[in-house]
């Protein structure tokens, strides 16, 4: 999402373009997005309840608090097996087909990575100063290559020039018709070298599409793909590859399991709070989930600690809510 913005924030994606790339994005947030919503769910709806005293009304009535809480339990169940679906089948394969569009974005509208009587530098080695745009076709071009101290090396002039994305080398093709190269030499001095009709030039992308051309990492797998790699790195004695491994693989396990979690301690401080209205019951909602992915991302930091037991602490903060959650609902019982 970071590298999709700062391709928007430059100019090298439309806004058309971007809001294609966050629909496309949407299962992967399905596992931030329903624990806020049954959290959120919970508080309006228990809440309401309890400030309509419906709660004593059931209670009067012999209905056990498990009893009136058992269908929201039960489609947060429901909610837990949705989200672990997403979370290692559908989420993997949106992140995939993002970064392949944009790939394709990039080969369509190479044009975008050159914006007329602008200094470019966000290429390596380079400074880039094209004058006008005319129908697909950069007029007026002027680079400068920098050496490794990034200093100027040589400076190159062309009347006009072309630019295509090359799918297999990963990088933009400039190529420059009618100009010539010269060599920087010290106070300021420039010695002609060669006089060219045609030249290309190769700009590559790493460093600007670094978040799409970098390798799969192992969160944005499939679960399939982590099992491979699992009994893969098993054969390979690499041990530290396996505990990533597991540890991504129960990391969106609690994750869909925090629905229940949140649910089950929301339930209780919902019916004790007597809040109805909506703005104040979001917010309490968002902090909540907040706290939680904070503290489940701080245990994800233990990965590259296997004799810590990272794949079995990513777990702590959901049995301490459900531990914290049944310990109210016993108290709410009695009382």
């Amino acid at each position: 999402m970071n590298g999709m913005m700062d391709l928007l924030a430059g100019g090298k994606l439309s806004v058309g373009n971007c809001l294609v790339l966050m629909v496309m994005l949407l299962p992967s947030m399905v596992s931030y997005a329903l624990p806020f919503g049954f959290v959120t769910a919970t508080l309006l709806t228990v809440g309401g309840m309890a400030t309509d005293r419906e709660f004593i009304a059931l209670k009067g009535s012999g209905v056990s608090p498990l009893k009136i809480f058992s269908s929201i339990l039960f489609l947060a169940s429901l909610g837990v097996l949705l989200s672990l679906v997403v979370n290692f089948h559908y989420a993997p394969r949106a992140i995939s087909k993002v970064k392949s569009k944009i790939q394709n974005i990039i080969r369509e509208e190479p044009l975008r990575f050159v914006t007329p009587k602008k200094f470019i530098r966000e290429f390596p080695g380079y400074i880039i100063f094209v004058k006008d745009l005319d129908q697909n076709r950069l007029q007026d071009f002027h680079i400068w290559e920098l050496d490794e101290q990034e200093k100027v090396a040589s400076y190159i002039y062309a009347r006009s020039g072309t630019l295509t994305y090359d799918i297999g080398k990963q990088a933009l093709i400039l190529t420059l018709l009618q100009g010539t190269v010269e060599k920087v030499l010290k106070e300021g001095k420039y010695m002609p070298l060669i006089s060219f009709e045609q030249f290309s030039l190769d700009l590559p992308l790493k460093d600007i599409l670094r978040k799409t051309q970098i390798r799969k990492k192992i969160r944005h797998m499939t679960l399939a793909e982590m099992i491979t790699l699992l009994e893969r790195s098993k054969q390979e004695g690499d041990l530290e590859k396996q505990m990533e491994v597991q540890v991504n693989m129960q990391t969106q396990c609690a994750m869909a399991f925090s629905i229940i979690s949140l649910v089950l301690i929301t339930l209780p401080l919902s019916a004790r709070w007597h809040h109805k209205g909506a703005s104040l019951n979001t917010v309490i909602a968002l902090l909540v989930c907040i706290i939680y992915y904070f503290i489940m991302m701080i245990l994800s930091f233990l990965s590259k600690r296997p004799e810590w037991y990272p794949n079995l602490i990513i777990w702590l903060p959901n049995i301490i809510l459900q531990i914290l959650g049944i310990w109210q609902w016993r108290r709410m019982n009695r009382h």
